[in-house]
This record gives C-alpha cells, structure tokens and sequence, in this order.
C-alpha cells in the first residue's frame, strides 16, 4: 500500500513544488494549468460522490465557476488596477448567477423534493469545493515582482499535510496496541481518532518550528510583514484541527456516498482527498493574512 501511495503522491509532489520553487515567472505558468486541472477533477469527484439530479450540467457549472476565479486572481495580478474589492464584486456576480443558472437547470424537471435537494447540495458543492479551493491561487497571485507569497502559501500547505501524515502514523501505530486507540467520530470516520489528533499537531508543531528557525521566508510574506514564533505555533493547531475538520467533512460525503476514496488513484484515492485538509484551512489563512497586510497599511 505504501509503494502504491508513493507511486501516486510524488509525482503529485514534484509537480507542485516545482510551481512553488520554480523563479516567480515560471512558477506562475506552472501553477495556473496545475491549479485548474486539480480544481477541475476534485469538483467532477465531489459530483460523483453527490449524484444529484441534472449531474453533468451542475458539475460544469462548478468547474466554470471555479475556473473563473482562478482566472479572475491572474487578472488581479496582471492588472494591478483591479483591486480586492472589485474582485470580491465580480466573485459575488458569479456566485448569484451560479446559483440562478442551477435553479434554471433544476426547473427542466418537476420540483420533488429529490430534485430540489440535489439542487442545493450541488450549490453547496460549488462552494465547498471550488470557492473554498480558490483561496489558494488568491494567495498565490497576489505576489508580484516585489514580493513573494508562494513560500508562505507552501508553509501552510506543509503543516497541514504533515499533520494528516502525523495523524495517519500515530493514528494506525496506536491502533495496533491493546485496547486500539480513542477513535474520534466513528459514525464519519471509524479510523479517525484522538491519539491522532495528537500525533498530527504534535508533528504539524514539529514542523513549523524547524521552518520558522531554518527557513524563515515560508512565513514573511510581505516586506517587513511576518509570523511570530507564537502565531506559527497558533497555525500549525488550528492547520491540524482545521485541516482534520476538512478530512471529516469529505468522509462524511463519502460515507453518505457508500465510497471508500473519492477517485480512483493508487494509494491515495483521489485528488479530493488530497486536497480535503486544505479546503477550510485556506479561506481563514486568506482571511488572516489580509488582515495583517491592511492593518500594516
């Protein structure tokens, strides 16, 4: 199993730290196809899992929707005229409109309760996944030739992802003692359990502090605008618990799904369950990171 999950996480891991260490120019190319195509599949994976009514049409409305955002934040970057707040108009013009044109596909059929159910849940899937997700290339385009977010955007990713492979190996190594271990929220995870919690912010905490020591650029993402010793510590818990939140989430779809993984890669299941840790941390990382940089102004 091990073999297999290596076999399709490193090529995965290449690919996006060459997007986060390639010079800034390249980077960006690099990011842009990399982004739309993860994008793009966790959205017909969360479809999948859904199954609603009128499934294909709603699936391309996520993933147009979703690839809208990615291309509006190029455009942010590229013309710097376009401010935040112009952005967050155009978002809120998508996001209505993305909602008519799903009650639109919805009226092709009488109104059951089944159809108006599926309806909701693939809007709610359309911000779930695609709006949720888009907060990273936000981040990411925001850099420009002055500055460089990509390390940042990369520190938060990797304590996330150290604290899920934290709680996979303390979660299975305490399983394996007598008694096994405390498990968390069976009914939505039976594998999930407290000793992993532990194991995945201790690991996430770990991590954090070697970065903060030995790499200090992954938290300066702004001239003069950085992490404390105290706030990265705050990241990599909230990164744990946070991220464990965004895991149980895509369990739960799953579980309703009666779905084992999300796809069908080697290993690791799908690329929405790569990315499932990442989807609630990154609106709050934006959020706080912002916040930061106006207050600095």
């Amino acid at each position: 199993m091990l073999i297999d999950r290596l076999k399709s996480a490193i090529p995965i891991i290449i690919v996006i730290c060459l997007c986060f260490f390639l010079p800034f120019q390249y980077g960006r190319l690099l990011f842009l196809p990399v982004a739309a195509l993860m994008l793009s599949l966790a959205c017909h994976e969360t479809f999948e899992l859904l199954n609603p009514p009128h499934k294909k049409p709603l699936k391309i409305l996520a993933i147009i929707f979703g690839l809208s955002l990615i291309v509006m934040n190029v455009l942010l970057m590229v013309y710097k005229r376009l401010g935040i707040p112009y952005i967050m108009v155009l978002e809120s013009l998508m996001l209505v409109l993305v909602i008519l044109a799903a009650f639109c596909i919805c009226f092709k059929d009488a109104p059951t309760k089944e159809n108006i159910n599926g309806t909701l849940a693939a809007i709610g899937a359309t911000v779930f996944i695609p709006w949720s997700l888009s907060f990273i290339p936000r981040l990411f385009y925001y850099s420009s030739d002055f500055f460089d977010t990509r390390p940042v955007i990369f520190f938060i990713i990797l304590v996330t992802k150290i604290a899920d492979t934290g709680a996979f190996a303390a979660g299975s190594w305490t399983a394996k003692r007598p008694g096994g271990n405390h498990k968390l929220i069976p009914l939505v995870s039976p594998k999930k359990s407290w000793e992993g919690l532990i194991g995945g912010t201790v690991a996430s905490l770990v991590t954090g502090s070697l970065c903060f020591l030995y790499w200090p650029i992954s938290t300066y993402y702004y001239p003069n605008t950085g992490f404390s010793i105290v706030e990265v510590y705050v990241i990599a818990i909230l990164a744990s618990v946070i991220g464990l939140l965004g895991d149980l989430a895509e369990s739960a779809l799953k579980r309703a799904a009666d779905a084992k993984d999300s796809g069908n890669l080697p290993g690791i299941g799908g690329i929405l369950d790569t990315l499932d840790s990442l989807i609630f941390v990154f609106p709050l990382a934006y959020i706080y990171i912002m916040a930061k940089i106006l207050m600095k102004h």
